[in-house]
């Protein structure tokens, strides 16, 4: 079976059920007539953008992110961000040097991932810490904190 087919297939398995841990997926997989290695899932995991986050039961379970923020591979990170929080940012708050970002339920990781991708070009995001529907936006002091806020703000 070819990569293509097998990265369908396994998307497939993880929009139909609850997948807790990667075990559980070589096992649905091999159900479906995929016989792969636990790193070969792992890169598909990668590749498909595929993230683990809390589902309606509070059990954490592989999802693939929303199509906001991977529909069209040529937009570049921040338009990637731009898009993933004019779908699901809900509000944005600064604490001294902290930004929280409240998101809708099960979007915290995937934000937090194309924050941490924009880290590297600015400078005033030190890192940031997602859960299931917030994300903490860290920087070095006020003032950076500032910058980061006023340039989130504009999303909302």
């Amino acid at each position: 079976m070819n990569k293509k087919m097998r990265q369908q297939i396994l998307k497939k398995i993880i929009s139909e059920h609850d997948v807790e841990n990667q075990s559980d997926l070589l096992e649905l997989l091999k159900e479906n007539g995929v016989d792969a290695t636990q790193p070969t899932i792992s890169r598909d995991i990668k590749e498909l953008n595929i993230i683990k986050s809390h589902n309606s039961n509070g059990s954490s379970t592989y999802r693939v992110l929303t199509d906001a923020v991977i529909s069209n591979k040529k937009l570049n990170v921040e338009e990637k961000l731009i898009s993933a929080l004019s779908e699901a940012g809900v509000s944005l708050n600064r604490v001294e040097f902290l930004n929280i970002l409240t998101v809708l339920p099960g979007n915290g990781q995937a934000i937090a991932i194309l924050i941490d991708t924009l880290k590297q070009t600015f400078s005033e995001i030190i890192a940031s810490l997602a859960g299931d529907d917030t994300i903490i936006i860290i920087s070095a002091d006020k003032e950076k904190a500032e910058n980061v806020y006023n340039y989130f703000h504009q999303f909302f």
